[in-house]
């Protein structure tokens, strides 16, 4: 409390400082007397505006500026005015008289009274006007903070909602799998069943977490295409070559998962024979980056016929968590041809770029 109240009188003498140097400096250039006389003088009149001043600064804080325009508060300042300068020429008055033991000679004729009234109304214009240029200040500081959190929230409404569709969306295509399996394959729907629960446990752990650690999402893909090597068998092929500097990173999670999910619904079930799928996960020593990248053989075509795709679901949300986790340093690539479909995305390490992340729901 003793150090708030040390803090605002230290502001409040450095806005008044200059003010004091400035009327110091006016008044040495129009007097001849000499500078402890002025020195004084100037500090009688400048201490007691400042004074004085506090009280405006306060009732500024009562009446704050109106957004439009209002003729009672401008009629309610200019008698505040008024009334601060009377009070402020008796208090000059007062204080000169007491220092020089009777009456200030001339004080109150009518020229020096109506000039040192235009005084105390231009102090009093000042002192308002500051109060409220800081309250002005604090009105748009605390809408840009609004601003920063509703859009906060707004990002973290939207991460909810692609993790609502999410996880039913993987549920839903693994469910599909398993489905098959039974049909076509009972002696290995136990065994599906088993990795599925694997899986899922996995999936209730990824509980609103922007990231996970790579080892965790790298191990939840490798069940993922092992339970999918149970419904296509020799029709998928996976070749994976993993950096070991890759598990220094942290990841969205369904990120890798994601690619090698959208690889196997576009490369190997629309084709009777199957296909092959390619992971890359390579570190760039010099940028620091971390880039996953798989492809697959399949037949390729337009990049907007493939957007189109119901499967593309999870690329797009994919996007959107790498734009909230890591902003601009993360970048996610799509290339699609006659030699198959590879997408592809670049994150930094947290640790070694120094980068925070954004977390969904967070205070700007």
């Amino acid at each position: 409390m003793i150090s708030r109240v040390i803090k605002r009188c230290a502001i409040a003498l450095a806005v008044w400082l200059p003010f004091f140097v400035l009327w110091l400096l006016f008044a040495a250039s129009f007097s001849r007397d000499p500078f402890s006389v002025i020195f004084v003088a100037s500090l009688i009149n400048m201490g007691s505006a400042g004074l004085l001043g506090i009280g405006v600064w306060y009732l500024c804080r009562l009446w704050p500026l109106p957004l439009g325009f209002s003729a009672r508060f401008y009629l309610l300042h200019i008698v505040f005015a008024v009334v601060y300068s009377t009070a402020w020429t008796a208090a000059i008055y007062a204080i000169e008289s007491l220092l020089r033991g009777s009456g200030v000679q001339g004080f109150w004729k009518w020229t020096i009274f109506a000039r040192q009234l235009l005084t105390g109304i231009w102090c009093y214009t000042i002192f308002a006007g500051v109060s409220y240029a800081v309250q002005t200040r604090n009105r748009l500081h605390e809408k840009e903070t609004l601003a920063a959190r509703a859009e906060a929230l707004a990002s973290a409404a939207r991460l909810d909602a692609v993790r609502a569709r999410l996880n039913p969306h993987f549920l839903f295509n693994a469910l599909h799998t398993l489905a098959a399996l039974v049909k076509f394959r009972p002696a290995m729907a136990e065994g599906a069943i088993e990795r599925l629960g694997d899986m899922l446990r996995y999936t209730l752990k990824e509980d609103g977490r922007e990231l996970v650690e790579f080892s965790e999402e790298y191990e939840f893909t490798r069940q993922y295409l092992a339970f999918e090597q149970l419904r296509y068998e020799d029709r998928l092929k996976v070749d994976i070559q993993i950096d070991k500097e890759a598990f220094n990173f942290e990841i969205p999670p369904f990120s890798l998962q994601t690619l090698a999910e959208n690889a196997v619904r576009h490369a190997i079930s629309v084709r009777p024979e199957g296909g092959s799928i390619w992971i890359r996960c390579s570190c760039n020593s010099r940028d620091g980056k971390l880039t996953v990248s798989v492809r697959d053989d399949g037949p390729g075509g337009p990049l907007n016929e493939v957007e189109g795709q119901s499967h593309q679901f999870g690329l797009r949300s994919l996007r959107e968590r790498l734009g909230s986790a890591y902003g601009p340093s993360a970048d996610l690539r799509v290339q699609s041809g006659p030699e198959g479909f590879e997408a592809s995305f670049t994150v930094p390490n947290l640790e070694s770029s120094q980068i925070e992340p954004k977390r969904a729901g967070a205070n700007p």
